[in-house]
């Protein structure tokens, strides 16, 4: 049953099933550090989502347009503001559009396969090699194209939440126009979220379209080989299992074989023999004791630029760091495992909700225990919790909320990077408030995966029940 109601900032009555803001879940009470911490978040983000609302939403300037036409005109100006963001204070984030058209440059002058673009799966030249054919080799008009390539992959998943909510602009729809300028030109200038896309198409589709879900995992992991944890997870509820092993079992294989057609077996490994010989990168979490006194002191650690294009530390206490990121996967894998196995058990009794969950679970975990954290890492998450959203119950305002506060997590990521990123890079700039930005975030990221582990913990419990709105917001 609908709940209309009049909003103040949104003109007429509105159904509140259909905003982001949320309006009948206060925070909790509780006593001590972590639900004083919980609470204070709760309100900032609540806060935070009516402006949403108001801004991109049902309150926004063209709110009186028909629905198709408002989503248009908030794309169009959201994406605006992107591109705006872009040519002005992030410009220089286009660097690594130039480096794939430098490495197709190559290619085309008769570099050998297996030398191109090897930190990435060999698929990855057919993205990024589309805009390429069209270019005539100018790298400007190479760096138009992929960016329009970009914006066109993120109005397809714009339909896709559109058509989840039957014609409404439901909150999901809301969420990811505000992604845009939140999360910021990364999201045109870096191929990663085209993986995170098909993730989140994967569990808008899972009811419907499973072998189609898991063909588009596959797909993910052929562009940055992460997607393929998520497969355990898509192929946990019983009722569709076999539709999606068997799509994830044929369309790997084609992945595989053609990989290794068209550049042999060193190909198929390369890009998992350039993630092993990297080191610290300074934004991962494990890297933060050794950034912490490097900001301060500096010798004896050193932050350089390296060969993996990315700056990473040295220094003492390094080698100790690295063993316990590989400690660190393990546990996740543990973790990973454990879902998994309780997923499984669970059946019948497991619906797409409960397989995003946990695929945001694995995804944060692989961000948190890795030596390697990149800016663009965020956008693996908020396409699939955006597509939560889109499926999520009623009264479902945890998932809301996460979704606020990871898009609020991504206008500090901008601010680190590139605008600040000076601050934690090099010597003459670092500086203690930089590292704080940084671990700020990672805070944040830490409270994203607890909040996702309970959430996937709770709903893979022998005892759970289909989750109702008193349930939800329980959690």
């Amino acid at each position: 049953m609908s709940r209309r109601r009049t909003v103040p900032g949104i003109a007429g009555a509105v159904d509140l099933d259909d905003l982001v803001a949320v309006h009948d879940a206060p925070p909790g009470t509780g006593r001590g550090f972590l639900p004083t911490v919980t609470r204070w978040t709760t309100h900032f983000v609540d806060a935070v989502a009516p402006w949403i609302d108001r801004l991109v939403g049902h309150g926004a300037r063209w709110s009186g347009l028909s629905v198709g036409k408002r989503i248009l005109v908030g794309w169009i100006v959201t994406r605006a503001v992107m591109l705006l963001l872009l040519a002005l204070p992030q410009r220089t984030i286009i660097n690594d559009v130039l480096y794939y058209a430098d490495n197709l440059q190559q290619w085309s002058d008769g570099q050998p396969l297996s030398e191109v673009l090897d930190e990435y799966p060999a698929p990855v030249l057919v993205l990024v090699g589309l805009p390429w054919l069209l270019s005539f080799g100018n790298h400007t008009v190479y760096a138009t194209l992929f960016i329009v390539m970009m914006l066109a992959i993120d109005a397809v998943f714009c339909w896709l939440l559109y058509k989840q909510h039957r014609g409404h602009q439901g909150p999901a729809v809301t969420l990811w126009l505000a992604a845009g300028p939140m999360m910021g030109p990364l999201a045109v200038t870096r191929f990663d979220v085209v993986p995170g896309i098909l993730a989140g198409a994967a569990v808008l589709l899972l009811g419907k379209r499973p072998a189609l879900s898991s063909v588009f995992i596959v797909m993910g992991a052929a562009l940055k080989l992460w997607p393929a944890a998520l497969l355990p997870a898509l192929a946990a509820p019983s009722r569709t299992r076999w539709r999606v092993i068997v799509g994830a079992v044929v369309s790997g294989l084609v992945v595989v074989a053609g990989t290794v057609a068209v550049g042999g077996l060193d190909r198929l490994l390369s890009p998992l023999t350039w993630q092993s010989d990297r080191g610290l990168q300074i934004e991962s979490l494990i890297a933060l004791p050794l950034m912490i006194p490097w900001s301060i002191v500096h010798d004896p650690w050193t932050v350089d630029f390296t060969r993996f294009i990315t700056s990473e530390i040295w220094g003492p206490g390094d080698t100790v760091l690295l063993k316990l990121a590989t400690l660190l996967t393990v546990l996740a894998g543990l973790g990973m495992l454990t879902l998994w196995y309780r997923a499984w058990r669970r059946g019948k009794a497991i619906g797409a909700e409960t397989v995003g969950w946990i695929m945001l679970t694995t995804i944060g975990l692989l961000i948190l225990s890795n030596k390697v954290f990149s800016p663009q890492y965020l956008l693996w998450l908020s396409p699939v919790a955006i597509a939560m959203v889109a499926i999520a119950p009623r009264g479902d305002t945890g998932v809301r909320r996460f979704v606020v506060l990871l898009l609020c997590v991504g206008v500090l990521t901008q601010i680190i990077y590139p605008v600040l990123y000076l601050w934690i890079s090099e010597i003459y700039w670092a500086n203690p408030l930089g590292v704080a930005l940084l671990a700020l975030r990672d805070v944040f990221l830490v409270g994203f995966v607890v909040y996702a582990w309970r959430r996937s913990w709770s709903e893979t419990a022998p005892d759970a029940v289909p989750a109702d709105d008193s349930a939800v917001a329980a959690a």
